[in-house]
């Protein structure tokens, strides 16, 4: 959303896109890929591999919600430029802006699936707890929930993170930060386990939402002045090779110590991404720029609603086969029949939802 305290920045709305489609894509090669295989809808076990750097990043794409993760706490904390927020009129805009559409697929779901309705679920769910045991399940339709989960508890954060990194500097959120890390070393070594944590929960993101946050400040100390743009290819080159590498040891599937650091790291990266890309993105033709801006603004409706589509045509086995081999085609599917989809719902949806 633009907002009326500062300048419109297509830039932010094209990472918007790239971080929706990027998670688009991450479902539509999974699901196609593991029913074509496997014949089944998903399953975690069975991960792809790839030794391509560009195949992994989509293999492992949902490395997209860290890229939301850290626009958020960017844009914000961009937005702010050193002041203050009041915290219910916050909180009140954040509802409004989010709750909508989410509180519309509950209402669809309970529809579709009346037997998966329970009230505590339903509590659970509503207030913000859709990445914790006991919510309610209304798969496909909740299968984005978490995420919204994970932002909103962000949300409840933000007017004190930033009143802090106003009175205190930039030294308390990296602080905060060795702190979570902290945190997950416990859990991990109180547990054995740290994947479920890391992926689904604030503790496994907030300092993703952290580095946003300094990435956000600093270009508002900066006034804004974009970094040049040759910078910009090889920070992308950089978060390829990073993600590649984390594919390689493993990918999502692993549930190890390497998962305590690899948020952090991995929101770092992004955060470098998103300011490197601010004076690339002056490069885009206008004409290109505006198209992707669009995509970008209806990036939360893309987000809710594509695993949903993406789903449906598992199931009902709609899916193309070219003859390519199962990768190539759950690709060119999601390409060719999924994305045209889900932005046409997405964009139907932004405009009489959102």
């Amino acid at each position: 959303m633009q907002s009326s305290n500062t300048a419109y920045v297509p830039a932010l709305d094209h990472i918007r896109a790239y971080a929706a489609l990027l998670a688009l894509f991450y479902h539509g090669l999974q699901l196609f890929w593991h029913q074509a295989v496997h014949g089944a809808v998903f399953d975690a076990s069975h991960w792809l591999a790839t030794g391509n750097p560009l195949l992994a990043v989509v293999v492992e794409g949902h490395t997209a919600v860290a890229l939301f993760m850290v626009l958020s706490g960017f844009i914000f904390t961009w937005g702010a430029k050193g002041r203050n927020v009041v915290y219910l009129g916050f909180l009140r805009n954040r509802l409004l802006r989010t709750y909508p559409l989410f509180i519309a697929l509950i209402v669809l779901g309970i529809s579709a699936m009346p037997e998966h309705f329970g009230w505590p679920a339903l509590l659970t769910t509503v207030f913000g707890f859709a990445n914790m045991p006991g919510h309610l399940d209304l798969s496909p339709l909740s299968g984005m929930f978490w995420a919204v989960a994970v932002e909103w508890h962000f949300y409840l954060l933000f007017p004190f993170l930033l009143l802090f990194l106003n009175n205190r500097g930039a030294g308390y959120l990296l602080g905060l930060i060795v702190l979570v890390l902290a945190w997950r070393v416990m859990a991990w070594l109180l547990t054995g386990e740290i994947r479920e944590l890391a992926y689904f929960t604030i503790a496994g993101r907030l300092d993703q939402f952290l580095l946003g946050m300094l990435a956000g400040a600093w270009c508002a100390r900066q006034g804004f002045e974009p970094a040049p743009a040759w910078i910009f290819p090889l920070v992308a080159a950089l978060v390829i090779a990073a993600i590649w590498l984390f594919h390689r040891a493993g990918g999502w599937p692993q549930d190890n110590a390497l998962r305590i650091a690899w948020g952090t790291l991995e929101g770092a990266l992004w955060a470098a991404f998103l300011v490197a890309y601010l004076g690339f993105a002056r490069l885009v033709p206008a004409r290109l720029s505006r198209l992707i801006a669009s995509v970008g603004i209806v990036s939360y409706s893309i987000y809710l609603l594509h695993f949903v589509v993406i789903y449906i045509i598992t199931v009902k086995g709609w899916y193309l086969d070219f003859a390519t081999g199962p990768v190539v085609a759950a690709l060119l599917t999601t390409l060719l029949l999924a994305t045209p989809v889900t932005l046409l719902l997405a964009a139907l949806s932004y405009h009489v939802i959102e």
